[in-house]
């Protein structure tokens, strides 16, 4: 676990966004005595950590911090490296040091306070945050430190953050979807249990207006190609196998080609955590689009760019 500093201090702005009050009302504390603090040589003031920590516990006021008590100053230092430099170095520092010590429910509330950063967008938070995290816990398993349980522990905690990142921002776009939303079918191939990068890819086309018909993980290729078939969708986005091969994706462009209806295209999309180099020409077949992406940016960099048509979909 990352060391930290126990003199850590805050600034009047940053005191106050803990807090979650105006810099006026911190100032106001400070000069009635209630909120300690110190003045810098240029007459800046300067919080520690600790006592702003321990005025809001005792003024019940609830802060991102709360919930991790007694190691607030390790979260502050995970979260202000994601704010100022967009790593998330220290997090996964701090949350492989929990996982090891059976703590996986601190994990899950670490990431859901790192999903809901303002500065982070999801995709990164996806490519960087968990994708990051699940590479530290699989090679903690790969050198034994971790059992295969403690593995399902940690990406059944991050899943439920997903989802529960999705269950609040559902009314934003996924309840107002006009009727002739474009359509994505969008889950894992048989085979692959780990559907983490496919819940990210779900909450990416929501974000961008899609209707998402989320298949889950181990899905048989024909029923991706079942479902697009009859929902009218256009785009399929398809997660294979971990240390998948090229053979793979062979197997896959064969499967969904022998289903494929001219007069329903769509676009695919493969993707994984380490997706495996091909031929350019083993990408292709009758759909619009055929691309294999390994990170949730390059699909929505993909996306923008008008890698799948947003046909309406067939209700």
């Amino acid at each position: 676990m990352e060391h930290f500093n126990p003199e850590m201090t805050l600034t009047s702005s940053e005191a106050a966004e803990l807090l979650s009050v105006h810099p006026s009302t911190v100032k106001r504390w400070c000069n009635d005595g209630e909120l300690a603090s110190e003045k810098t040589s240029g007459g800046h003031r300067r919080f520690h950590l600790e006592e702003v920590v321990a005025f809001a516990r005792a003024r019940d006021i609830e802060t991102v911090l709360t919930p991790f008590h007694p190691f607030e100053p390790h979260v502050w230092t995970a979260l202000h490296e994601v704010r100022s430099e967009g790593s998330f170095r220290r997090a996964h520092s701090l949350a492989m040091g929990w996982v090891a010590r059976g703590h996986v429910r601190r994990v899950a509330a670490l990431f859901d306070v790192l999903a809901r950063e303002p500065s982070v967008s999801l995709c990164h938070f996806c490519d960087e945050g968990v994708k990051g995290l699940m590479r530290k816990v699989g090679e903690a398993w790969a050198e034994g430190r971790l059992r295969v349980a403690e593995e399902h522990l940690v990406s059944q905690a991050i899943a439920e953050v997903l989802l529960k990142l999705r269950t609040d921002r559902r009314e934003a776009y996924v309840a107002v979807l006009p009727d002739d939303a474009p359509k994505a079918v969008v889950g894992t191939m048989e085979g692959n249990q780990h559907h983490l990068g496919s819940l990210c890819v779900r909450l990416m086309l929501e974000a961008m207006g899609w209707e998402v018909l989320y298949l889950g993980p181990d899905v048989p290729l024909e029923e991706f190609a079942v479902i697009q078939r009859g929902r009218g969708a256009s785009l399929v986005c398809l997660s294979l196998p971990p240390r998948s091969q090229a053979g793979d994706v062979a197997r896959a462009l064969r499967v969904l080609e022998s289903f494929y209806d001219p007069s329903l295209p769509y676009a695919l999309a493969l993707g994984g955590g380490a997706p495996p180099e091909v031929q350019p020409d083993l990408l292709k077949g009758s759909f619009t689009n055929v691309g294999l992406f390994g990170s949730c940016g390059a699909l929505a960099s993909a996306m923008s760019k008008g890698f799948a048509p947003q046909l309406s979909g067939v209700r």
